[in-house]
């Protein structure tokens, strides 16, 4: 079924919403799954890898299982996992409780920011049993009160599952769009990165003559991009651009984390520009590498990969990690906006060149057509100076354009005038920032 042909990102993202989508899982296969009908097309591929194995030094995890979970104080059900499965810490070992209150408090999670939600809480590597519970609830019962209550979960050696969606452009050359799949009733938090780029996905289909290849990697969070990059050296060889994006649903403004080469990288100086035309909820704010919020930016720019790599969120928001991250806290306008912000920046990396000038000496502008009355735009005509000073084929158009904080679109039309009467040529650099090797 293409159900991409009758459902928009925020319907598909409701569809994902209850899944028990946690790292490995039948409801996160379940959703990689549903993804591609989404996608209704060939170029998806759904991936496998064996538990346990060593992906650059991280171990593949066991899929989890939960048959039951709950908890009772004083004969009250204050938790359980089929009334919502953030009740249950995720990946608990199995337990059986008997007691009192008292004896169990360490294994019993709450929000004091917000008393009145259900935390997510995870062990997913550091294994430990527990629930998570409302504060407001917990504070009614004294530590002497009885509970009662069973974890049943078992762990299996069933794969781990990721999809990767991949529209080949004309050159081997790609763009990277992470996305994480993994959160359990969480909306905000990685689904709403998730539907955005499998809708870019389904554009850039419709665009021909496509220079760049566009990759999509739906994954769990942080063991499903290491495993997908250990796995496809040569793939990602052919990577120039890469990002990370989440968090995008609220109504906060885009915070835009920069990728470890900071500005010196062309991705980050066009996700500056893309972002300028895009300010629904405010000025983008800006953050250094791993200093807004971390994700899976820390794979592909870690070292030996060293692939820059930003991240746009609109982080933070109050909700996170919590029952209060459902879909009422997103609004479809906001998924809107951060589509357009990657389609902008998609139309910026394809029309980039490196622009080197044939000309000795100042150009007689007005033979070619390339004054610029000052009447006409007094921006422009200040910087057509700066412009033939910066034609020596080491600064693209993006470099260019961000240096004199003009418009893309204008300084590439006067480029691409010059280009036309023979005054610049395109660089043999083609593309952007090269792609380091990885290390074997």
């Amino acid at each position: 079924m293409d159900m991409g042909s009758s459902i928009g990102m925020y319907e598909f993202m409701v569809k994902l919403w209850p899944l028990h989508r946690t790292i490995n899982s039948d409801d996160l296969e379940k959703s990689i799954k549903m993804c591609e009908d989404y996608l209704g097309h060939s170029n998806y591929k759904i991936h496998y890898y064996p538990v346990k194995k060593d992906v650059m030094g991280w171990l593949i995890p066991e899929r989890y299982h939960v048959r039951e979970a709950w908890l009772e104080i004083s004969g009250e059900r204050v938790a359980d996992f089929y009334d919502n499965s953030l009740h249950l810490l995720s990946y608990s070992l199995p337990q059986k409780i008997k007691g009192k209150l008292g004896d169990i408090r360490n294994h019993i999670y709450t929000s004091k920011k917000l008393p009145q939600s259900i935390p997510w809480e995870f062990k997913y590597y550091e294994r430990d049993w527990g629930f998570c519970i409302k504060d407001e609830v917990l504070k009614r019962f004294n530590n002497s009160d009885p509970v009662n209550g069973v974890i049943d979960v078992e762990f299996s050696n069933e794969d781990l599952v990721l999809g990767e969606y991949y529209l080949p452009g004309e050159s081997d050359r790609n763009m990277l769009f992470l996305t994480n799949i993994c959160h359990p009733m969480q909306v905000n938090d990685s689904l709403t990165g998730l539907v955005v780029g499998l809708e870019m996905a389904r554009q850039l289909e419709k665009i021909k003559n496509r220079r760049y290849g566009f990759r999509l990697l739906i994954v769990p969070e942080t063991i499903g991009t290491i495993a997908w990059v250990d796995n496809h050296r040569k793939e990602m060889s052919k990577v120039d651009f890469a990002w990370f994006c989440e968090m995008v649903g609220h109504s906060n403004s885009f915070v835009l984390q920069h990728s470890k080469q900071g500005v010196d990288a062309l991705l980050d100086r066009a996700f500056l520009i893309a972002l300028s035309g895009h300010q629904m909820h405010g000025e983008t704010r800006t953050g250094e590498f791993r200093k807004v919020v971390a994700s899976d930016e820390m794979i592909t720019n870690g070292p030996g990969i060293d692939i820059p790599t930003p991240s746009l969120t609109r982080w933070p928001y109050d909700e996170y990690h919590t029952s209060d991250d459902n879909p009422s806290i997103v609004d479809k306008d906001n998924l809107q906006e951060t589509l357009d912000v990657y389609m902008d920046l998609w139309r910026l990396l394809e029309d980039n060149y490196y622009p080197q000038r044939t000309f000795v000496g100042p150009v007689m502008l007005s033979r070619y057509g390339l004054w610029i009355d000052w009447r006409d735009d007094w921006a422009l005509n200040l910087a057509t100076e700066s412009i033939m000073n910066m034609l020596e084929g080491d600064k693209s158009i993006i470099d260019i354009t961000y240096e004199l904080q003009l418009p893309f679109v204008d300084i590439k039309k006067y480029i691409d005038k010059m280009y036309e009467h023979g005054l610049v040529k395109k660089n043999t650099k083609e593309w952007g920032d090269p792609a380091p090797q990885l290390m074997t």
